[in-house]
């Protein structure tokens, strides 16, 4: 049995197997879930300090990106019987590492300005945008529209960062803050589609 892309010939899928739930990839709901979480958190803390200091908003972007990025590596090595592609793993822990990485720089001093943590957000959502778009090219269905949704989304909000890094400091606080609590809104509301969707096809299957 062969898989690209998460996507492989089975002969449950015809039974309604809720391995794949009719995305087309391994699309996993607990990752999603898990990553919507974590970014609706972070929006979160981020809006309940609007004046907060560059500081604590480059700490904090900092711990969401190491979270996210140590997320998608996790995802990337475990190995279940979804058997998503080696393309998905690949794709998935690359990002994870890039976002660690990312996150790291967040911390330290070397985002110690404005602009320095303005594009490591812009190229944290430009990536991770890419990335759910490349799903959701080998998607079909409704996991399609919302990884496509998701990824355009994300890939607007990083244009957005990359093309006005000199924000003031609040103006960066209140933009990440709130485009990071509707993204991860939507991270939440596909991954608890995908939940759901298992429960229905084996209904339909008794």
């Amino acid at each position: 049995m062969t898989a690209i892309f998460g996507h492989r010939h089975d002969p449950r899928r015809a039974a309604g197997s809720p391995a794949r739930a009719g995305t087309g990839v391994a699309v996993s709901h607990r990752h999603l879930l898990a990553l919507g979480a974590v970014t609706v958190l972070f929006g979160i803390s981020v809006l309940i300090w609007p004046a907060a200091t560059l500081r604590l908003l480059g700490v904090l972007a900092g711990i969401w990106l190491i979270a996210t990025g140590a997320l998608r590596i996790v995802h990337a090595l475990r190995r279940n019987h979804e058997a998503r592609g080696l393309t998905d793993q690949l794709l998935s822990g690359a990002l994870g590492i890039v976002l660690i990485v990312g996150g790291i720089a967040c911390v330290s001093s070397t985002a110690s300005g404005v602009t320095a943590v303005a594009v490591i957000l812009g190229l944290a959502w430009l990536l991770s945008g890419f990335a759910a778009v490349l799903l959701g090219l080998f998607s079909h269905g409704s996991a399609r529209l919302w990884l496509l949704g998701i990824g355009v989304a994300s890939i607007v909000v990083g244009v957005l960062f990359l093309a006005w890094p000199d924000l003031s400091a609040r103006s960066l606080v209140l933009l990440t803050g709130i485009t990071a609590l509707i993204l991860g809104t939507g991270e939440l509301s596909f991954g608890w589609q995908l939940r759901r969707q298992p429960a229905v096809t084996g209904s339909r299957e008794r």
